[in-house]
């Protein structure tokens, strides 16, 4: 008797330490937003998370202060058109691996704003592993712009522990890479890529959903890009239908800097909607 109790004490014991072990198996990094223009309703939030540990993790969940509704997005592109879905049963984080949430792919989905993201906020937001249990993590808030962090902990200065040196983040990506955005009207939400994100003859991708995320189709839309600060006049194009909720058109954004995306999008006739928001044109 005495005997099975010990291996009773040393299996429990084994299993405390595997669960204590395994909270330490997640670390979450280079958790960051852009700033969001005002009256916006939704903000997209990315990070990394690199799992340790020798079994597979999920993220279950998030939630926030910042809005009532945090959800985890995958981005997925089928036949050339990319489209958005709540992961309803979160995102594996398999062992011995890192995975980046960035735009144009998986990513964290603020729903809802209590009031729109500022640049130079810092937004907490609890994270909810199926081992790990709920990790704290804060997200800091660049431009309109921004495609990554501004900064990152590399590490901390031997001479004195408690000191953290910053290292500047990772350079930049290149122009050619597409921007992304999200774009949500209080009936009509879009997902919109521009390629690529420079100056010069651009592709304009947009998918439209409505309030409840799901596809939505359209008889006709419209995409007007504008630069006041470049002296550059409003121009409109007619979007080709790619699919009965994509759409697709061919324009030119002629200088760098900040410009506003516009889409006019008639549902039906006599009933429509425009939206917009600022995109960053490298």
């Amino acid at each position: 008797m005495i005997k099975q109790f010990a291996w009773i004490a040393i299996a429990a014991a084994a299993l405390l330490g595997a669960s204590s072990a395994n909270a330490n198996d997640i670390v979450v990094r280079e958790a960051w937003s852009r700033a969001t223009p005002k009256g916006a309703k939704v903000a997209a939030g990315y990070l990394t998370i690199e799992n340790r540990g020798i079994e597979a993790d999920r993220l279950m969940s998030a939630s926030s202060a910042a809005a009532p509704k945090v959800e985890i997005h995958q981005m997925a592109t089928l036949d050339g058109i990319m489209t958005m879905r709540p992961l309803e049963n979160g995102l594996v984080i398999p062992p011995d691996s890192t995975v980046t949430l960035e735009p144009g792919g998986n990513h964290i989905m603020f729903v809802e704003l209590v009031a729109p993201f500022e640049e130079g906020q810092r937004i907490a937001v609890d994270l909810k592993f199926e081992r790990a249990g709920t990790l704290q993590t804060v997200f800091d808030v660049g431009s309109v712009g921004a495609k990554g962090p501004r900064m990152q902990i590399a590490t901390t200065d031997k001479a004195n522990p408690s000191t953290p040196i910053v290292a500047p983040a990772p350079p930049p990506a290149t122009s050619a890479e597409p921007f992304f955005t999200h774009l949500c009207g209080t009936r009509v939400m879009a997902n919109v890529t521009v390629t690529p994100g420079r100056s010069g003859p651009v592709e304009v991708l947009v998918q439209l959903e409505d309030g409840d995320e799901k596809p939505l189709s359209a008889e006709a839309l419209s995409v007007t890009l504008s630069n006041p600060d470049a002296n550059i006049a409003p121009a409109t194009a007619v979007a080709e239908r790619v699919s009965p909720d994509s759409w697709r058109v061919q324009m030119t954004a002629a200088a760098r800097g900040k410009w506003s995306l516009s889409l006019g999008i008639d549902l039906k006739k006599d009933d429509r909607v425009d939206i917009a928001a600022p995109i960053l044109i490298e």
